[in-house]
């Protein structure tokens, strides 16, 4: 890791982790409102302010913005990106001629949705920043900009699973896919919401999981068929969070025998999903950012999962800061080993 980049997300880390240590002792919902929106900020802001460098994809965007806002809109549409994303570009370039614009713009766009779902669903809000920013999610939403809107848009699209009101689900999809055509695979959320999940059904389908990924390379030629550009197939393996789903998964029936509350099942079930398709990953790396459609549910999973575990009616509850701590360690440990861009500030 470069020495800016230790600088930054060790700062990251280090306040985000001492505010959720505070926000854990305390029971003022104002308080913990600051100190969850002041570290939402904080990435707010560190997102905005980037060098265009950070990001395997960032300069591209950034290029093809300043491309498109050139171009009348009816050719910007037919630039080959999704419709959606080249009209905000095309939109934004009218106002805005620095690159600087869009990063900003997305910057907002992405991360206020997200960051609003997080305060909403989780009974940890700060813990579940803990987790967005040390699995690396913070840093693909600096670069992968097309999918991360579409997962922005689909966080509206929750409430509506659980009234089970297919039209306005699917309807936040279609405009989710506008922004990136994999939003597509989230219809599955809609349907395993109506599966009953238990023990057994979990154990069996480690052995068809391992299958779906040994099949990996025929599921890569049919979805070749529909998408903009091509992917080859690749090793890239994926097995550290593939144990990590797994792990998550199977910590409901060893604590809890199974028992969960609605909300806490609802996104255990979408952990369940991303975990048995994640093997198909193994032929092809980019797979695991199809699978963050359901993987970011991590972030509300395992924070309402510790709380139920240290909850006040549990002999746990006089441990829950030690169990938190060292949770938070495993985290920042997670992160370390991940092999992200360096971070620099903008020149």
């Amino acid at each position: 890791m470069g020495e800016n980049m230790i600088t930054v997300y060790s700062f990251v880390f280090l306040v985000i982790s001492f505010c959720t240590l505070f926000s854990y002792g305390q029971h003022n919902s104002k308080i913990n409102n600051v100190l969850f929106w002041s570290c939402a900020i904080i990435l707010i802001i560190l997102t905005s302010i980037r060098d265009f460098t950070v990001g395997a994809d960032t300069l591209n965007y950034c290029e093809g913005f300043l491309y498109l806002r050139q171009l009348p809109l009816s050719f910007a549409l037919r630039f080959g990106w999704e419709q959606g994303y080249v009209f905000i570009n095309w939109l934004l370039g009218h106002f805005f001629n620095d690159a600087r614009a869009l990063l900003v713009f997305m910057a907002i766009f992405i991360l206020i949705p997200i960051f609003k779902w997080i305060k909403r669903e989780s009974q940890y809000p700060v813990l579940s920043l803990v987790i967005f920013v040390s699995m690396g999610m913070w840093n693909s939403s600096m670069f992968i900009l097309r999918q991360w809107c579409a997962m922005a848009i689909l966080t509206y699209s929750y409430k509506y699973i659980k009234e089970r009101n297919f039209f306005r689900f699917i309807l936040i999809v279609l405009i989710a896919m506008m922004f990136h055509r994999t939003a597509a695979i989230f219809i599955l959320a809609y349907f395993i919401e109506n599966v009953s999940i238990s023990k057994t059904k979990v154990f069996l389908s480690i052995p068809l999981s391992i299958v779906i990924g040994l099949l990996g390379g025929k599921i890569l030629f049919i979805l070749n068929q529909f998408a903009r550009i091509s992917e080859s197939g690749n090793f890239n393996g994926g097995i550290s969070i593939l144990i990590v789903l797994w792990f998550c998964v199977i910590a409901r029936f060893i604590c809890f025998k199974g028992e969960l509350s609605d909300q806490l099942n609802f996104y255990f079930k979408l952990v369940f999903l991303a975990a048995f398709l994640q093997p198909i990953a193994f032929s092809f790396s980019n797979w695991a950012r199809v699978i963050t459609y359901f993987s970011i549910s991590l972030t509300i999973y395992l924070p309402n999962l510790l709380g139920k575990l240290t909850d006040k009616n549990t002999s746990n509850y006089r441990l829950r800061i030690p169990i938190v701590c060292i949770f938070m360690v495993i985290m920042f440990v997670w992160f370390n080993i991940l092999d992200l861009d360096i971070y620099y500030f903008m020149k």
